[in-house]
């Protein structure tokens, strides 16, 4: 096989994933969004408030339980199949099973246990006592759900991943929170609304993995010991998963602790509207590195660079756009979707926004010191940046309050983006970026500017003029990437194997992307 066609083979896996990615994220998003929106409009700000900060010690609690091991699972599974060795991969996924369920079921009890004096004495409010109390149910199921999701992706089939967490649990999330909310349960409802969703996931991700991907149970192969192996490489990754959550959740806990619930819960407004931004990124990422992972293995080191640069070109025209549009009808979306009573997010999604759009300019970074076995580098620069988080938030909330929480995290966010992409281009002697890249930002900046203009001067702004303006802006980008040349033939490959997977058709706009190319 030539290094063209070698290439091209790595990026229909890529384009596969993101196909049924994109459709799935879209829909898990817009069932998790409208999660948000039932719980934020039903609970008002106070309890919404409570509910998240119920949320984050879960979270956390459940990233310290994994221990790290769901990337060991993705690296070693798709490492092993690349040179077809299948007692190691099922070595990797029992050895995964039991080292994280005993850790998994003490975190539960401690959480438990804690959680009365979490709510009286650091977060002051006894109401949080009940929703800590529910969470820690789900933390066993958490961990078992990512051991065996983490093993279909190492295999490179993101199909199940989105079944499971994307599609089935954040549906029947909205399903019960409804449900139960309908039936006066309330703050208590939605939490275990909550929980019950996480508590499915693990039997249909076991089903996808022993029915559709790996045999784990039926095959007579026997598994190799690689308990040691996986720690090894996933220690770091523990710390590093930590870091991480204590990078996305000190925020919320801090305004818990200087603030008021009911600020915790107009910033959750904002957090969640601006992690839209990381859709696209999410999407390509986690499919990208088990793709990376076995091109290393074969030492395809050029071809890892040449996709490195074409994924993230289309991770940043498809996030520019999208950015600028959230950055400056930001307090009309906050007002729309959430209600007048959210309305003092609305700077803090401006900020919110820019930063996961300056990391989105390194999203793929994190990948790519993973598949080059270099955690301890992820480890330094999460735990740093973590670090730096706390004191920003330390200092700037009790200044300003939510506006002071968005600063620290957007601030935060652009330093872990920047340090990580220059330890990728020391090691790896690579980076993405091209003068091209020029072009779509260009036509984002002019595209936005036009429909802002609209909104702001003409028309009155609502749902369906927002609506409405989105779909104008879409035709305007389009035509302007076209004049700018911004498109290039991997593009119309990439473009083909979507509609290959997904059955759609673009075969109007791929013929007059051919006029329009060099």
């Amino acid at each position: 096989m030539t290094e063209e066609s070698y290439l091209n083979e790595s990026l229909k896996k890529v384009v596969k994933g993101v196909g049924f990615g994109f459709t799935g994220a879209i829909i898990g998003r817009i069932f998790g969004y409208l999660t948000r929106i039932v719980l934020a409009r039903f609970l008002g700000a106070d309890y919404y408030g409570l509910l998240n900060l119920g949320l984050a010690g879960f979270s956390i609690a459940a990233a310290i339980a994994a221990l790290g091991l769901g990337s060991g699972v993705i690296r070693y599974v798709s490492y092993y199949k690349g040179r077809g060795e299948e007692g190691k991969i099922k070595g990797i996924i029992y050895s995964a099973l039991k080292i994280n369920l005993p850790v998994a079921l003490a975190f539960a009890f401690l959480l438990y246990l804690g959680s009365d004096w979490l709510a009286i004495y650091v977060f002051h409010d006894p109401a949080l006592s009940s929703v800590l109390k529910i969470f820690s149910f789900a933390i066993p199921f958490s961990i078992l759900a990512g051991n065996f999701i983490s093993a279909t992706i190492g295999f490179q089939d993101l199909r199940y991943s989105i079944y499971v967490h994307d599609i089935s649990e954040n549906a029947l999330r909205l399903i019960a929170i409804v449900i139960l909310l309908s039936l006066g349960f309330g703050l208590i409802g939605a939490a275990w609304g909550w929980c019950i969703a996480v508590m499915g996931t693990p039997f249909l991700a076991f089903y996808f993995l022993e029915k559709k991907v790996f045999p784990f149970f039926k095959t007579r192969t026997k598994p190799e010991s690689m308990g040691k192996e996986l720690f090894s490489f996933s220690w770091p990754l523990l710390l590093v998963g930590f870091a991480g959550l204590v990078l996305g959740w000190t925020d919320t806990l801090m305004l818990g602790f200087f603030g008021t619930s009911s600020e915790v819960g107009i910033y959750n407004a904002a957090l969640p509207t601006a992690l839209l931004v990381l859709t696209i990124p999410s999407i390509f990422g986690i499919i990208f590195m088990p793709v990376i992972s076995e091109l290393f293995s074969r030492g395809r080191y050029e071809d890892i660079k040449n996709m490195y640069s074409i994924v993230t070109k289309w991770i940043l025209s498809l996030v520019i756009p999208g950015s600028l549009l959230m950055i400056l009808f930001a307090p009309s979306i906050i007002r729309i979707i959430f209600g007048v009573e959210y309305t003092g997010g609305a700077l803090a999604l401006v900020i919110l926004t820019t930063g996961y759009l300056f990391i989105s300019l390194f999203g793929l970074t994190g990948q790519i010191l993973e598949a080059y076995g270099r955690t301890k580098v992820i480890m330094g620069c999460i735990f740093f940046t973590a670090a730096i988080n706390i004191v920003l938030n330390w200092y700037l909330i009790p200044i300003y309050g939510i506006t002071g929480a968005a600063l620290a995290t957007g601030s935060s966010l652009a330093i872990l983006g920047l340090i990580q992409f220059l330890f990728v281009y020391r090691i790896a002697k690579m980076h993405p970026f091209r003068l091209n890249y020029l072009k779509p930002l260009f036509a984002s900046v002019f595209a936005v500017s036009i429909v802002y203009g609209i909104v702001k001067y003409i028309i009155v702004p609502s749902f369906f003029v927002l609506i409405g303006m989105l779909f104008a802006f879409i035709i305007i980008y389009f035509i302007l990437l076209l004049l700018v040349k911004g498109f290039e033939e991997e593009d119309l490959m990439i473009m083909r194997a979507i509609d290959e997977k997904l059955g759609t058709k673009t075969d109007l706009p791929r013929k007059i992307i051919k006029r329009f190319l060099k």
